[in-house]
């Protein structure tokens, strides 16, 4: 089947189904053995070109394109690089790695997916035994009186009680309460919603405001909001959307600051490591207070909270917020803080070997479901970096 036709065929059906055929399965295999010819090489190319961009790619199922393609890429370059001169033109082999991606449509139904995870880019050291797993929703209650609750050993869909409060767990793992009727008028205890490392979880809050919490976090709230006011308390990293209501202002107080919002879409990070706390805001406005004194932010504006004052800057919201969308984004980060944030997610201990690192800047997409092997292998893809993994230990040394 020529170029030309091999592209009106794919005019009429979808990527997944075309990559499928038996014709271009054979094709592709005969490509990673390295038995191909040039042509054979081009059309599958030819294909690729259009369906690399094609809008049928499962980004939760296979996790971001451009992730498989640098994967991809690294492997297809140790199959073929050997004799790249004597069976493809270089011109050829550039434009075809690009698009490489889409392969994995197709050989996750010959067994490449599991091909590709045993010949990905070696950790060196690396143990057999996977000690470092992605983290997940796992979260505990407690509240002033003295009560726990670990919620992953919760079913979602029925009703927990828990003091004056009745929880509900949907089937995306969200969780949601209400006040037991007999109980409204009593007196409200605080209620504190704690996430360890390698756990995040969300919850929606009484007046309808939702609050992701990323790993190692804390969020204290009442179990019934004043009536003038709704205040609550963090620490960690969360991110609100916070349901509007002109008369009763929304409170986020911290270790030295607090913010008074109506109804506003913001990400807080107050981490001890840090030896400040960050502010992002992405839709209202937010009224800051510290003890310096107080800051008005706008849409784009990211505040930095420190003992001596505030500084103002612009921020990228796709990576300000990327955890709370399951991914790690960095955008030229430096190495220790992706790191930090590795070893919270991945419940891991980090250690750099050597000095010198305030000038290691990371460009990496990657969602946070991928093993831990995985996200290494994309940090040492940038060729600057390498790692050891020991049981949870990784050693972090410059190529």
């Amino acid at each position: 089947m020529g170029v030309n036709q091999k592209n009106e065929l794919y005019k009429n059906e979808s990527i997944i189904d075309f990559m499928k055929k038996p014709e271009m399965i054979s094709l592709i295999k005969k490509i990673l053995f390295k038995q191909s010819t040039e042509q054979e090489l081009l059309e599958v190319d030819n294909t690729l070109l259009d369906a690399y961009h094609d809008p049928t790619w499962d980004e939760d199922k296979f996790g971001p394109a451009e992730n498989i393609e640098t994967r991809i890429k690294l492997n297809v370059e140790q199959l073929i690089q050997t004799d790249i001169e004597k069976t493809v033109k270089p011109r050829i082999f550039r434009r075809y790695l690009p698009y490489a991606a889409t392969l994995l449509l197709a050989l996750s139904t010959i067994g490449g997916y599991y091909y590709f995870n045993n010949h990905s880019t070696d950790i060196p050291g690396s143990n057999q035994q996977t000690y470092l797993n992605p983290g997940a929703d796992k979260a505990s209650l407690k509240n002033s009186a003295g009560s726990s609750l670990d919620l992953q050993l919760q079913q979602a869909g029925k009703t927990i009680p828990f003091g004056k409060l009745l929880f509900k767990i949907d089937q995306k793992g969200i969780i949601s309460y209400q006040t037991k009727a007999q109980e409204k008028n009593m007196e409200t205890q605080l209620v504190t919603l704690q996430t360890p490392k390698g756990g995040k979880y969300q919850i929606i809050l009484e007046d309808g405001t939702k609050v992701w919490l990323n790993a190692e976090s804390n969020l204290i709230f009442p179990e019934h909001f004043a009536v003038d006011r709704r205040v609550v308390r963090v620490k960690g990293e969360a991110y609100f959307e916070v349901a509007e209501s002109k008369h009763k202002p929304f409170i986020v107080e911290g270790n030295g600051f607090g913010i008074q919002v109506l109804g506003t879409k913001f990400n807080v990070s107050d981490r001890e490591n840090n030896h400040f706390t960050k502010v992002a805001l992405l839709q209202g406005s937010v009224r800051l207070s510290s003890k310096t004194g107080q800051t008005m932010l706008k849409p784009g504006e990211r505040a930095k909270i420190m003992s001596t004052g505030v500084q103002i800057d612009q921020f990228d919201a796709e990576s300000e917020i990327a955890w709370k969308n399951n991914y790690f984004i960095y955008k030229d980060e430096n190495i220790k803080t992706i790191m930090d944030e590795v070893a919270q997610w991945y419940d891991a201990d980090v250690i750099f070997v050597g000095n010198d690192w305030e000038d290691v800047n990371l460009k990496v997409k990657v969602s946070r479901r991928e093993h831990i092997e995985e996200i290494l292998s994309m940090l040492e893809a940038t060729k600057l970096v390498k790692f050891k993994i020991e049981e949870r230990r990784i050693y972090v040394t410059k190529r």
